[in-house]
């Protein structure tokens, strides 16, 4: 069978590209292609130990077996122009530009809401000791967009919120930029503050958005947990 393996962040700066199409065995199971990809790539060695998988844009564990013509995803630790999409309480996306506040601000009021709680990730001027000049975020997009969904869901199941609104950045930002705004509204503040806690923390976790800090000395890494 022929699978088609996609890389992101680090993956793809360790190998230079951002895909490749790779000949398995008819049985191939996602721990066949981790296999293959270490023989394959020696780079990726050290990395993918760390790495989970996705197939046709869900995560897969080991035994998960491959089809021919699938798309395959490899998704390295997460670190903590695309569309918003909404119903009529949930507003969730990617963009690559500067995050409108006042239009998430504007989306989660109800006349049932008493507390609004709002958290903005904030580019930094300083880690590990040194002078940031920039963030770049990349993104699974298709994968990202759907995860943020879940993780929106997830809140309004397990705490009573009125509305939910999370929008990361994607692409390059300067110190002092937004590259995430969670929003949620809601009839009790205690609510309120556990979804917008539990939003940052589980997209942390399982939202393929990686980051790559750069240095005022030349020097840029991507963060990893």
């Amino acid at each position: 069978m022929r699978v088609q393996v996609h890389f992101f962040g680090p993956a793809r700066d360790l190998l230079g590209d951002d895909c490749a199409a790779l000949t398995l065995p008819d049985d191939a199971t996602v721990a066949t292609l981790r296999e293959t990809l270490s023989v394959l790539f020696p780079p990726l060695k050290m990395l993918l130990p760390r790495c989970r998988f996705a197939v046709n844009g869900e995560y897969a564990d080991e035994t998960t077996p491959l089809r021919d013509g699938d798309e395959v995803a490899l998704i390295p630790p997460v670190s903590g122009g695309t569309v918003l999409t909404h119903d009529e309480t949930c507003l969730t996306g990617l963009v690559d530009h500067p995050i409108d506040l006042n239009e998430l601000l504007a989306f989660v009021p109800t006349p049932e809401a008493g507390a609004i709680v709002t958290f903005l990730g904030i580019v930094r001027r300083h880690s590990k000791g040194k002078e940031v000049t920039a963030l770049t975020y990349d993104a699974y997009l298709p994968m990202a967009e759907r995860e943020l969904r879940r993780i929106a869901e997830e809140v309004r199941e397990r705490w009573q919120v009125s509305k939910v609104a999370i929008v990361h950045r994607v692409g390059t930002l300067s110190v002092g930029e937004i590259s995430v705004a969670i929003v949620v509204s809601a009839p009790h503040r205690g609510d309120a503050f556990a979804a917008a806690r539990h939003i940052i923390e589980r997209l942390k976790e399982i939202v393929p958005i990686w980051k790559r800090e750069h240095f005022h000395d030349g020097s840029a890494e991507w963060v990893m947990p």
